[in-house]
């Protein structure tokens, strides 16, 4: 990984973590992302070299660039350096989130589960901000920023979560959800911080 990059982090790193990567990979490249820009992935507790999730590659096969992506795909046990690389960290989960800030505590003002990075972007548009130039850090800081300001979504029908669950997205393979849940949410997400950051980059 090099300076501008996004690690998306979840369990094994075979399912969510890697759909993530892509498909923000995908959203960032829509406004202006610098070409040098790494998006990469790992998995807390990850066995290593394992292949992209079969249920959720069959469910992306339309998606441009997909079918690449996944074929020279493996999964990777989050280290430090990943860490230590990245501007801004999307997480599956707070545990994922939690098991980033015990390997380095000092990453926690830039990590963030997908789902509070959505809220927290969306709250930042709604303050007055000036307009900002693509760059992670900056984003991050003023995500960071609007930490504690932000009331939790409703969760929905399908879901009764807990309340440090509310920004999670559950891992198809070990809780109840459904793979085809787990893929709408990641991709309503994922445009919903597209478009917030759009959106703080044109602000007046």
């Amino acid at each position: 990984m090099r300076p501008e990059s996004v690690l998306a982090v979840c369990a094994a790193n075979v399912c969510r973590s890697p759909v993530i990567s892509f498909l923000m990979a995908r959203e960032f490249s829509t406004f202006g992302a610098p070409e040098e820009s790494v998006f990469a992935s790992a998995g807390a507790s990850a066995r290593g070299g394992v292949a992209v999730c079969h249920t959720m590659r069959s469910r992306l096969t339309e998606r441009a660039g997909w079918s690449d992506f996944a074929e020279g795909y493996r999964s990777v046990r989050l280290a430090p350096d990943h860490i230590d690389s990245a501007e801004l960290i999307l997480t599956a989960t707070a545990a994922e989130r939690g098991a980033v800030a015990l390997l380095r505590p000092s990453a926690r003002t830039r990590t963030f589960t997908l789902l509070e990075a959505v809220a927290l972007a969306e709250h930042a548009n709604a303050a007055p901000v000036p307009a900002m130039d693509f760059d992670l850090s900056t984003l991050a800081e003023l995500m960071n920023a609007q930490r504690g300001l932000v009331e939790p979504p409703r969760p929905p029908r399908w879901r009764r979560p807990g309340p440090e669950e509310v920004f999670d997205i559950p891992d198809a393979h070990t809780s109840r959800a459904r793979h085809e849940r787990v893929l709408r949410t990641v991709e309503m997400a994922s445009t919903r911080l597209g478009a917030a950051v759009r959106a703080l980059m044109t602000a007046p």
